[in-house]
């Protein structure tokens, strides 16, 4: 019987080739997810606490927060950690106060005549006050170039008291969680 020897050789270079293309689309099938960078337009859930655990503002039960990732209308740590997320993803981050509220600033703390901040808080434009946890009552005033300030008063005496202008939470770590819901636009 005569056997006729059949050469494979040919048949290597169009495996391989088939092999390549598969690989190189194999991609292709199924949509990549997006995700959030400078620009975009997204809305998030979010809990912040301080890194003992103890939570102090959510809006979870709520409506997600929207805003232009890279805008400046969130805390610049909270912007930096949003970019790259997709829709669905959740991640914990602890921004320190440079990416948060800033650092504590002594000059902004002073001490006053009572009956004094008595007569210039009676004047002024309280918009509301709020206590975060382990801490004196903040008051939120407009100030007469438009922008918020904060009020806190300790050491109170007949005579004087300590006037903190500092944000509440300046020289604070804080731990956020946060969810991203969907990139807007």
């Amino acid at each position: 019987m005569n056997r006729k020897k059949i050469s494979m050789t040919p048949w290597i270079p169009c495996i391989i080739a088939v092999c390549c293309a598969l690989v190189a689309f194999s991609g292709c099938t199924s949509p990549q997810q997006p995700v959030a960078k400078t620009g975009d337009t997204v809305a998030v859930y979010y809990t912040v606490s301080f890194p003992n655990g103890q939570v102090f503002e959510s809006n979870k039960n709520g409506s997600p927060l929207e805003f232009t990732v890279g805008s400046g209308q969130v805390l610049a740590g909270f912007d930096e950690a949003v970019v790259g997320m997709s829709p669905g993803q959740t991640k914990t981050v602890t921004l320190i106060p440079e990416k948060a509220y800033g650092p504590y600033r002594e000059e902004l703390v002073y001490t006053a005549s009572t009956e004094r901040m008595k007569e210039l808080t009676a004047t002024m434009d309280l918009i509301g006050n709020y206590t975060y946890p382990g801490m004196e009552p903040v008051y939120f005033v407009q100030l007469p170039d438009g922008s918020m300030g904060y009020l806190r008063f300790s050491n109170i005496t007949e005579e004087t008291m300590t006037v903190d202008m500092n944000h509440p939470l300046a020289g604070k770590d804080l731990v956020f969680e946060i969810t991203l819901v969907d990139i807007v636009g």
